[in-house]
């Protein structure tokens, strides 16, 4: 069995981050675990 791959995906654009959580997600080994507008805010939901 394959590992999940899990998915932090950064970018400012709302409709960006909607059309990559919905390509990605189409995939079962993909897991998009959230989305953030920044850098600094992807950070802070890492830790």
């Amino acid at each position: 069995m394959s590992k999940l791959i899990r998915v932090l995906i950064v970018d400012d654009s709302a409709v960006v981050c909607q059309a990559l959580t919905e390509i990605l997600s189409a995939d079962p080994a993909i897991e998009v675990m959230a989305t953030a507008p920044d850098p600094l805010i992807a950070a802070t939901d890492l830790r």
